[in-house]
């Protein structure tokens, strides 16, 4: 680590590990990916705010669609600028270590995009548009895929609820999968995904950790 290693102290490094799914060798890890994000402004200040554009520079972070929404909601100004506190935050619980309920608890606030505590009809809209941007998945579905996103299947039969495969579909088809995902998660039948229908439907969805983890 250098230079950025001194700027805490082992007192600190152990706040740090209590804190969060890391050990003081991770933290300084995270700090050194932290640091060469902006390495003028972590020369110049010990604990620097870096700019949700900075952040985002992060290659491990530049292919996820959520990235600008992942960094509003870990950032306490809202707007996606960071200081390393906060940053270790969002690594830790997008780590390995960080456990199944975690995850949940992420993806529930991140795909609550209006923060009102439930995920509606106009959240679940955006999820689809953010998960069909082409530069994302790389291209466009044929017809076939395009049914088999709008059934909420995936090619063996396999329930895909929020998969990745929704390029270039017509509103028509964005909304037949928001009502699919409403009607198979809202357990209470009031029209919305409460945290407990999300939780319940995330605990059995095959990969969804593997979706919501970031190795740095």
């Amino acid at each position: 680590m250098g230079q950025n290693a001194s700027r805490y102290n082992q007192e600190e490094l152990a706040e740090f590990q209590d804190l969060t799914y890391f050990t003081k060798r991770e933290v300084l890890h995270v700090h050194k990916r932290f640091c060469a994000l902006s390495p003028e402004k972590a020369k110049a200040e010990r604990n620097p705010v870096l700019t949700k554009p900075e952040i985002l520079s992060l290659p491990e972070l530049a292919a996820n669609p959520f990235n600008e929404r992942i960094l509003d909601v870990f950032s306490q100004t809202g707007d996606g600028r960071m200081n390393f506190e906060e940053f270790l935050d969002m690594m830790s619980q997008f780590s390995s270590k960080a456990p199944l309920n975690t995850k949940i608890d992420i993806a529930f606030r991140i795909y609550d995009f209006n923060d009102d505590g439930e995920i509606c009809e106009k959240d679940l809209e955006k999820v689809v548009l953010f998960l069909i941007q082409p530069s994302v998945t790389g291209g466009n579905l044929n017809t076939e895929d395009r049914q088999k996103v709008v059934n909420n299947q995936s090619g063996d039969g396999d329930v895909d609820v929020l998969g990745s495969n929704t390029t270039s579909l017509t509103g028509e088809e964005r909304r037949q999968i928001v009502q699919r995902v409403i009607r198979e998660m809202d357990m209470d039948d009031d029209g919305t995904i409460s945290y407990l229908d999300f939780k319940h439907g995330m605990s059995k969805l095959n990969g969804f950790e593997e979706s919501f983890k970031i190795t740095l």
